[in-house]
């Protein structure tokens, strides 16, 4: 034991002088470590939080939705049996003051809500009992008003605001709702009345198409748990029209955004640690080579292998505790600035703080990292016998014995501490199979890179030399050192596969978040308009008015009377968008091209010049929602005809990208029906309250509803964890270029060497240097060759099968990042040989005699 302490300091000491070395596989293992333990800290937050109040979330601990009609007696008496029942239902609607209109996100609660929690209002008395506070007082009832809706309409406490053209008490302010978290994106401003209030409107049509009113029953259970009751009510009810939800599914597209965004931070950091391993494992290599003539005096002395592996091994140890030490530290300040802006956005309360066992499990993985990518240097440490000294001076490591190694004790330890990682990379994902297939494509990714760069360079040799002096100098170079040629190559290989993988992940994300167009979202849209009222408005398109642009669709209402020739009378939905085709006359529309915000996910789009059979595009929700397919027929009542078509696609689109309708006819089919159009205006940006004071007075038999600013408050959180995306993707070109760097640091002193005694037969610096770009230029180009394949089949795995959102892919930037790596790997490679080109031969001739 003493002499492993001896070996121990020894080792320290001799690393102390030379920090400046490693300062590379400090930062990947800190950078990896960092969003590692950020990641988990924030995932594990929002995990407990929603766990510890999933009741006061939800308002209640079960929500019952439909979309079609609301809950009969016998629903309402089985309800009642699990415990106490508060109903609420929720619509869009207009409002109008004597100035102004507004669009409302309309919600009437009935008895007993809220179960949990309490109203945010200025109104104490409907704090509790929104129900009766707002309940009819001379011929009147009351509401809860958003206050800017307030200011939109010009109005305060005690005035009348009309909604869906009946007359309302504004009895107070409404900040937020208990259960608001849960409610997922409305559009429109919030106002509350009660179930009596709105049993009052006269007009409850919707100002915009595609917008269904909402029939919600929370349920606070009285005995049975959660999971349980569910599966009792779901059984009991046999209608695919009810969805029943808890209020982790309630926390709904916020949530999912955040956990998908978690799964990209985790991917990055998976990436990063590999990336920190790569570099631990080219630093070690070139340190244990350059080291080789101190290892072997060492054996000469006496020193055993185990001794020469603690030598080694506490230094990595030493190096790791840093790197992984700095990463903890910036995961636990990660916890502290961003639980609370996660919180906010989500709608739970998530307080900054030390979450210990994600730090640890963070710290652990960096420390396996460390360990499992300095292994195999250690070894070749151990394998350096005395004799070196009289056959080299300091040019390398032995080669690893593999099959001595694989049948060896020697192995166990590396095969442990994969395990280990496997086992603590489980924990912080909670995902095998996301684990199994990063670790998976890591690997053939690895073994790739080695065996396919190993059979080329063993191939150079035959395919004949070319007449450039440079270029034949930079393949026998390649050839002549087979193994840090290959280690150049896999190491390029992992960054072009790691930046790929990101790149291509960021973008699927923002698209996912965003929308195909989000900031071409219009700012009013009004229905119904003829076509003459149309063309007005488009010749007040243009700065003098402020209107950036408008753009109208054709619109008219039919119903769906059955599927496949099975009458609608025999299906049942599955999903708001399901309950809403059913139940009755809808707004549609037939289009030539697919608006920019909407995406094809199953299907083609046809063409412009389509003049074929009757063709529709439906709601991605509706596959699911009433069990379509492609190529089945849907049949509408149009005015009297019976309209059938094909389904040939499936679209998804979302509202803060522009609007569009839940069924889509191919060009040809509805011409000749009369229609009315849908008009969206974009108002140049700065001028919104201009233009809808503008149009209000130009237009006065038109409404325009203003959705707009309803739009950018959706996209404003969607628009941060954007920005987080393409901050992360930084991150992760990064740690590209740190790798890139590591990399050369496999073969180093080979290359000075033979870059020294080329200089001394007569080769003129500017050769030497074009000899090292062409060398670094071929290995990295052969390596991104490998790479982009690879990357894009991981990209595609990730996005597609295991964060569940459309895989695209933008070949310009995958071809700018594969071809800024090649070039910057060339430049860095050339630039390693500056420094012995730039010293005398003669005094680098005597360094290199040194031990």
């Amino acid at each position: 034991m003493r002499a492993m302490i001896a070996a121990a300091r020894v080792g320290l000491i001799e690393m102390a002088g030379d920090w400046k070395r490693f300062w590379l596989l400090i930062l990947c293992l800190a950078v990896g470590t960092a969003l590692i333990a950020g990641v988990s800290s924030v995932s594990g937050a929002i995990t407990r939080a929603v766990d510890q109040n999933a009741a006061v979330l939800m308002g209640g601990d079960l929500e019952l939705t439909r979309s079609d009609r609301a809950a009969n007696a016998d629903e309402l008496a089985l309800f009642e049996r699990f415990g106490r029942v508060a109903a609420l239902t929720e619509t869009n609607l207009s409002a109008e003051s004597d100035t102004s209109e507004a669009f409302v996100d309309l919600v009437a609660a009935g008895p007993g809500y809220p179960l949990l929690g309490q109203l945010d209002t200025s109104a104490t008395d409907a704090a509790t009992t929104p129900f009766a506070a707002l309940g009819e007082v001379e011929d009147t009832f009351g509401a809860l008003v958003d206050p800017v809706m307030l200011d939109q309409l010009g109005l305060r406490t005690g005035d009348i605001i009309r909604i869906g053209g009946t007359d309302f008490e504004v009895r107070g302010t409404l900040g937020a709702l208990p259960d608001g978290p849960v409610r997922g994106f409305r559009l429109g401003l919030t106002a509350l009345i009660n179930s009596d209030g709105f049993a009052k409107i006269s007009d409850r049509t919707s100002p915009l198409p595609g917008l269904g009113t909402n029939f919600r029953y929370k349920l606070l259970l009285s005995e049975l748990a959660i999971e349980p009751a569910r599966a009792e009510l779901v059984a009991a009810l046999d209608d695919a029209g009810w969805e029943i939800r808890s209020a982790l599914d309630g926390l709904g597209p916020m949530l999912r955004y955040y956990q998908l965004f978690t799964g990209f931070l985790v991917v990055v950091g998976l990436g990063s640690l590999l990336i920190g391993g790569v570099s631990v494992w080219s630093v070690m290599s070139a340190y244990v080579a350059e080291r080789s003539g101190v290892i072997a005096v060492l054996r000469s002395l006496g020193a055993s292998r185990a001794r020469v592996m603690v030598h080694f091994l506490v230094q990595v140890l030493a190096l790791a505790l840093i790197g992984v030490g700095i990463g903890v530290a910036i995961g636990a300040g990660i916890g502290f600035l961003v639980l609370p802006v996660v919180g906010e956005a989500i709608g739970v309360a998530l307080d900054g703080g030390l979450d210990v066992a994600a730090l640890l499990v963070a710290a652990a993985v960096g420390l396996l990292t460390a360990f499992a990518f300095s292994y195999l240097p250690l070894v070749q440490a151990q394998m350096v016998s005395p004799a070196s000294l009289f056959r080299a001076r300091g040019l390398g490591a032995p080669p690893i014995r593999w099959r001595r190694l694989v049948a060896s004790p020697a192995l166990w330890p590396l095969v442990i501490a994969i395990a280990a990682f496997f086992w603590l990379a489980v924990i912080l994902t909670g995902d095998v199979l996301l684990v199994l297939a990063f670790a998976a494509a890591c690997l053939l990714a690895t073994l790739l890179f080695q065996f396919g760069s190993r059979f080329v360079l063993h191939r150079i040799p035959h395919t004949g030399e070319p007449g450039w002096m440079p270029l034949r100098q930079a393949l026998r170079a390649m050839s002549g050192s087979v193994r840090a040629s290959a280690a150049v190559v896999t190491a390029v290989g992992l960054a072009v596969l790691i930046l790929v993988v990101v790149q291509i992940l960021a973008v699927n994300l923002r698209n996912e978040f965003l929308g195909a167009s989000v900031f071409d979202a219009p700012t009013l849209v009004a229905s119904d308009l003829f076509e003459d009222e149309a063309e007005s408005l488009n010749l007040l398109v243009g700065p003098e008015h402020g209107i950036a642009q408008v753009v109208t669709t054709p619109m008219l209402r039919g119903a769906l009377t059955a599927i496949n020739d099975r009458p609608i009378g025999q299906l049942q939905a599955n999903g708001p968008e399901a309950a809403f085709l059913l139940s009755g006359e809808i707004p549609m529309t037939y289009r030539n091209v697919l608006p920019p915000a909407s995406r094809v996910v199953e299907g083609q789009w046809w063409g412009p010049d389509y003049a074929g059979e009757p063709l529709v595009s439906l709601h991605q929700n509706l596959r699911q929602g009433l069990g379509l397919k492609l190529g089945d027929t849907v049949s509408f009542d149009i005015f009297g005809d019976t309209v059938t078509a094909r389904i040939a696609s499936f679209r998804d689109y979302a509202w803060q990208g522009g609007i569009d309708f839940l069924v889509s006819f191919s060009p040809g089919t509805l011409d000749l029906y009369p229609s009315t159009l849908l008009a969206a205006v974009t108002a140049e940006r700065g001028r919104e309250e201009e233009v809808e004071r503008f149009l209000a007075a130009e237009f006065i038999d038109i409404k325009f509803i203003a959705i707009g600013a309803t739009l950018e408050r959706i996209t404003a959180a969607l628009g941060q964890l954007s920005l987080a995306v393409a901050a992360v993707g930084g991150i992760a070109v990064s740690n590209g270029l740190l790798i890139l760097i590591g990399s050369l640091a496999s073969g180093r002193r080979q290359r000075e060497t033979d870059a020294v005694i080329t200089r001394v037969l007569g080769a003129r610096r500017g050769d030497i240097l074009a000899t090292a770009l062409l060398q670094f230029l071929l290995l990295a180009a052969f390596a991104a060759l490998l790479a982009i394949p690879a990357g894009l089949a991981t990209a595609w795995m990730l996005s597609s099968i295991l964060l569940n959102v459309a895989f695209t892919l933008d070949p310009t930037t995958v071809l700018l990042v594969a071809l800024g790596v090649v070039v910057v790997t060339a430049i860095l490679g050339a630039t390693t040989l500056l420094r012995v080109l730039a010293r005398r031969p003669a005094l680098l001739l005597r360094e290199m005699q040194s031990i």
